[in-house]
């Protein structure tokens, strides 16, 4: 039934032509199945699945194939296909490792720099070190999210902070990954720092799920403290030595 449902919604998501989403929920929904059932199965189907899905979609969308095409050699057609992505990757040599400093840089030469290349802007005016650094952020976000799912003991709450983990970490892997040609680019969104009010608002809602969920957590463990139950505390069998006690001792000497 959940593999009917999350089907709907991909199938929905390729409709609208919006195949960066598709694959950031596919990703994220083949992934939650496989933390809770622990069976590497599903993610061989999963991987079976997806490439099956990647091979449709290259021969029905023409945008696909052109995305593939400026990937793989973007230098022979860079006035055409390739023109964004080796703008892009112009962009990040000329910032080098420290940039070329605010506002001085040439971001507006990359097409759709605001949505798909935001990252090579940033290395290229305040370079390489902060793009690393950035990255370094986002995964610690996403290990701090994984580490908080891993304490959640509610079943239902922990699956839903691995999957907001999962496609926050995925969608950062794609913006960036397709920024500097390591795969094709998606055309999705760098969260928090792309242009769009949609994309910050849906990760704001996501950061604040995860939030809330872990001030739950922890609200929960003070309540089970306080009822006695708190780790090296005393314990409910315990009591304290009061006079009566001293009484007793006096009266056995």
């Amino acid at each position: 039934m959940t593999a009917v449902v999350a089907g709907m919604h991909v199938i929905v998501l390729v409709l609208s032509r919006d195949l960066g989403s598709a694959l950031i929920f596919f990703v994220g929904y083949v992934f939650l199945v496989f933390i809770a059932t622990r069976n590497y199965l599903y993610l061989l189907l999963g991987a079976l699945g997806g490439g099956a899905a990647s091979w449709v979609a290259y021969r029905l969308f023409a945008h696909v194939r052109t995305r593939v095409l400026a990937w793989r050699d973007p230098w022979s057609y860079i006035d055409n296909q390739g023109y964004a992505i080796t703008q892009s990757l112009f962009a990040i040599g000329n910032g080098g490792w420290f940039g070329t400093g605010l506002m001085q840089g040439s971001p507006d030469d990359i097409p759709y720099v605001m949505e798909d290349f935001i990252f090579s802007s940033v290395c290229e005016e305040l370079g390489v070190v902060f793009g690393v650094c950035l990255i370094l952020l986002a995964v610690i976000l996403f290990l701090a999210m994984m580490r908080t799912a891993i304490q959640i003991h509610d079943r239902f709450y922990q699956m839903i902070v691995f999957g907001i983990g999962i496609m926050y970490i995925f969608q950062i892997f794609l913006t960036v990954g397709g920024g500097v040609k390591l795969i094709p680019l998606t055309g999705v969104t760098l969260p928090f720092i792309s242009y769009g009010g949609s994309s910050v608002m849906v990760s704001t809602i996501m950061f604040f799920i995860v939030q809330g969920i872990s001030i739950r957590r922890k609200q929960q463990e003070g309540g089970r403290h306080i009822d006695g139950k708190k780790p090296g505390g005393k314990g409910a069998g315990t009591r304290e030595a009061g006079p009566e006690d001293a009484g007793a001792d006096g009266q056995g000497q």
